[in-house]
């Protein structure tokens, strides 16, 4: 039996397109892209608004974010970018 998800997984596919994930196998994965022209049903609508009625809850695992290390992002990021574009420059 292959173990699914029970809640859905979002992700940005190697495309630069927001995908959920549908089933997760370690050998294999079925994604759903999702696309401007979808829309969403009733259900997954009542889940966002849902949704929006719970609080950030952060943890250890996934802490506030300080303007330390918003600024450390924010750097290491423009050093990426720097690195890429000298790359693509070759």
């Amino acid at each position: 039996m292959k173990p699914t998800l029970q809640t859905p997984l979002y992700q940005v596919n190697s495309a630069g397109h927001l995908a959920m994930v549908e089933e997760y196998d370690p050998t294999t994965m079925v994604v759903r892209e999702l696309t401007p022209d979808m829309t969403l049903s009733r259900k997954q609508l009542s889940m966002l608004k849902e949704a929006e009625n719970y609080p950030i809850e952060y943890d250890t695992d996934c802490p506030e974010t300080t303007p330390q290390m918003a600024e450390a992002f924010k750097k290491a990021a423009a050093v990426r970018n720097k690195k890429k574009a000298a790359l693509k420059n070759k």
